[in-house]
């Protein structure tokens, strides 16, 4: 049985209308970074990261400054690429 779509709608989803019911949170975008050395000062040995590395490139994204439901999705570049983090 082929299905048919007509309008970018699926049969039996004729009704379907979602409503936005919190804001989208914004990404970070252009996040500041300090060398390994820096980050001494701001991250604890224990603490968890989210480590990146892309062309040879690595960066850590500390988790606790990512747990906050406005500061989950961070856009960035990293060894020539654009890249998105999230948590």
């Amino acid at each position: 049985m082929a299905m048919l779509m007509m309008a970018g709608v699926l049969p039996g989803e004729e009704d379907f209308k979602p409503v936005q019911v919190v804001r989208p949170f914004e990404a970070i975008r252009e996040p500041k970074s300090v060398g390994a050395a820096a980050a001494g000062e701001l991250v604890r040995d224990d603490e968890l990261v989210l480590g990146v590395r892309v062309g040879g490139k690595a960066r850590a994204y500390p988790i606790n400054m990512l747990t906050n439901p406005t500061r989950e999705i961070i856009n960035d570049k990293l060894g020539g690429q654009a890249i998105t983090a999230t948590w």
